[in-house]
């Protein structure tokens, strides 16, 4: 077994306590006489006596009663395959491998089944990649796994039919050299430890954090002792200065301008929807964006404008759990735009690990055009330069 761990970007302030250090590690992982693994154990079929000491011989050894030879035959052959890894000083992880999978549903596919059972931080965001090494060192059969996030809730990714084993046997020659199954597993992750999860409206929480984000609901849907006015179109949104100065430094610095004359306690924004609006003002008062799914691109620009790296965060989750060969150019042209390096590192790796398939895509062309500093970043990404 194999591990290599580098960084793969130099740290970048996303806020006063997030950085973006997106690193990436390497795993091979080997295992012999492969062939032995390709049929399912199978029970004599004779009949056993039970107790030594009865004449009574009529059990047949069979699946779920074997004999005491099938039984110790059964038990030296492995289900599966482990290998411990550390992907970091903080993060500890396992890769099992099942040749025969693991259940009746899977029995004739490789499982693999990868663990993260160690890490001192609240949440990880991965983007990894699985593969086999054939006869010439070269990835085939790649699997890319698009990015996931694993915390104290959710710490293991189970892939159930990697391969048919039929279909691995058959290019045995290529895929299993010298009867030995390669796997290449390929991460990039990201510790985080701040919580910017968008909540939902149907999350539960107790206590004090719960009556204050009440409290601040009421606040924002009731017009008392609102002093200041947001205008979308022919709409108005009523807040309240001081909240607003709180919360984004934006505000603060148009507010401090506008103390004065008619037009001082209202605030026109005409590029934006009014549903973004609402949204980002719910965000502002409560902390919450549940809709953010229905227009996180846009969330990711009036964030960027009013500096409001919390719901850039949010916004950011949101795309990165939609992000596939189709939208890829998509969100990392609007994570150079907006700043959203999380976004934009995500994205670079995405391209690397299908490079072909988005190469092919017309969004392709745009990037290669407009953003030569993008192309070097995947460049350096794929040749491991930075």
């Amino acid at each position: 077994m194999d591990l290599e761990n580098l960084a793969d970007s130099k740290d970048s302030d996303v806020n006063n306590n997030f950085k973006n250090n997106v690193k990436r590690a390497n795993l091979t992982c080997t295992i012999e006489n492969f062939s032995n693994y390709g049929n399912v154990f199978k029970p004599c079929g004779k009949y056993f006596r039970k107790d030594p000491y009865s004449s009574y011989i009529n059990y047949l050894c069979k699946t779920n009663d074997l004999c005491k030879n099938c039984h110790g035959k059964k038990s030296a052959i492995k289900d599966y395959h482990i290998f411990d890894f550390d992907l970091d000083s903080k993060v500890k992880c396992s890769l099992y491998i099942r040749p025969n999978g693991r259940d009746a549903e899977t029995k004739d596919y490789v499982s693999l089944f990868l663990q993260f059972k160690e890490f001192s931080c609240l949440k990880i965001i991965t983007l990894f990649k699985f593969s086999i090494l054939n006869v010439d060192e070269k990835e085939e059969h790649k699997l890319v796994i698009g990015v996931e996030k694993f915390d104290a809730n959710k710490n293991y990714h189970y892939l159930p039919k990697f391969i048919n084993k039929d279909d691995l046997f058959r290019k045995g020659d290529i895929l299993l050299p010298n009867d030995r199954l390669t796997v290449c597993f390929e991460i990039f992750y990201l510790c985080n430890n701040v919580n910017a999860s968008s909540v939902s409206e149907t999350t539960h929480i107790e206590g004090p954090s719960s009556m204050f984000l009440d409290d601040m609901s009421r606040m924002l849907n009731s017009s008392r002792y609102c002093d200041c006015i947001i205008k979308v179109e022919n709409h108005k949104i009523n807040v309240h200065k001081c909240i607003l100065d709180a919360r984004s430094e934006v505000f603060r610095s148009m507010l401090k301008y506008k103390l004065a004359g008619p037009e001082a306690s209202i605030i026109e924004m005409s590029e934006f929807r009014l549903e973004v609006v609402k949204e980002m003002v719910n965000y502002i008062y409560t902390g919450k964006s549940p809709r953010v799914d229905e227009m996180a691109i846009e969330m990711l620009e009036i964030a960027e404008k009013y500096k409001l790296e919390g719901l850039k965060l949010i916004a950011t989750e949101s795309l990165l759990n939609s992000l596939n060969v189709q939208n890829v150019c998509e969100y990392l042209e609007k994570g150079e735009i907006y700043s959203a390096e999380i976004l934009k590192e995500f994205a670079i790796r995405y391209i690397y690990l299908n490079g072909k398939e988005v190469l092919n895509s017309e969004s392709w062309s745009r990037i290669a055009t407009l953003y030569p500093l993008l192309l070097a970043r995947i460049f350096n990404v794929a040749v491991r330069i930075e």
